[in-house]
């Protein structure tokens, strides 16, 4: 039951984009596509490799895996880049919090849940590798902008 509702939630975040500017949700959508199947695929591989275990089926367990992934994780990712993309520091704030908070409240919940349960992986490699994974993803957005500025600047002449 509380599968279902994690699940579910998953879905209605998505409700949250209307909420986004137009433009914001256009300029940040390719970086926070890359980060989904980034998360998406290292879940996956972390999961054959034993770093996690999720429960049930393996039908269930992908269901699960996909509600975190392309679910909260994405929505979270997005808003994120268009609350503080421009302001590293505040970029980083943001992160690092949403990161211990993750690690460190929601992670308990879930095992406590029979959600998942981390068996090789520890909270401390979580931080660092969401953190890594965070700082990867601004220097591509910082990329991506200066790509698209210098196809902009090319097209107006």
């Amino acid at each position: 039951m509380l599968t279902t509702i994690i699940r579910i939630g998953s879905i209605l975040s998505w409700g949250t984009v209307f909420f986004i500017p137009r433009n914001s949700v256009k300029r940040y959508i390719p970086v926070t596509i890359s980060a989904a199947l980034v998360v998406v695929t290292a879940a996956f591989i972390g999961t054959n490799y034993g770093f996690w275990d999720i429960k049930g089926n393996s039908k269930k367990r992908m269901w699960n895996l996909l509600s975190l992934g392309l679910g909260y994780f994405t929505i979270a990712n997005l808003w994120i880049f268009h609350l503080t993309f421009g302001k590293f520091r505040l970029y980083f704030l943001i992160n690092l919090i949403n990161n211990f908070v993750y690690a460190y409240g929601i992670i308990p919940i879930l095992e406590k849940m029979n959600f998942l349960n981390y068996a090789k992986f520890r909270r401390t490699y979580h931080i660092i590798v969401t953190m890594t994974h965070s700082l990867f993803l601004y220097g591509y957005q910082l990329f991506f902008d200066k790509q698209d500025s210098r196809n902009l600047q090319w097209f107006n002449k």
